[in-house]
């Protein structure tokens, strides 16, 4: 189903996948904060921390590049969709939005998350 945002709940939008953006970004960095430690203490030798490392950042890089290139009006929807469902953003990060709008996130991402587990 698509969903036209108004002009200035696009900017909304914009926000809230830039906030996204950036808690997958931390999220990212404190995996690998947690292997470096894992290094330093000597738990993991140089290579198997290098590969540990490498590893995280080029499945992040993927994830990134799938859920944030090619932005645009028509795939907002989906993007917010699946930022709820991988609890990268919130029903409170929505509150900017009117109530009809966050509503019909909601309600879509409540279909679109019942689609998912309904198909496991």
């Amino acid at each position: 189903m698509k969903y036209e945002f108004s002009k200035s709940e696009k900017k909304i939008v914009r926000q809230v996948i830039e906030t996204g953006l950036q808690r997958d970004f931390e999220s990212c960095i404190l995996d690998i904060d947690q292997i470096i430690q894992q290094w330093k203490s000597k738990k993991l030798d140089n290579r198997a921390a290098y590969h540990k490392i490498f590893g995280k950042v080029k499945a992040n890089d993927k994830y990134i590049a799938r859920m944030y290139d090619d932005l645009r009006g028509s795939t907002y929807m989906m993007v917010l969709q699946g930022l709820l469902a991988n609890k990268t953003i919130t029903e409170a990060d929505l509150g900017g939005f009117s109530e009809t709008t966050r509503n019909a996130i909601l309600n879509m991402q409540s279909t679109f998350t019942f689609a998912i587990i309904s198909s496991s």
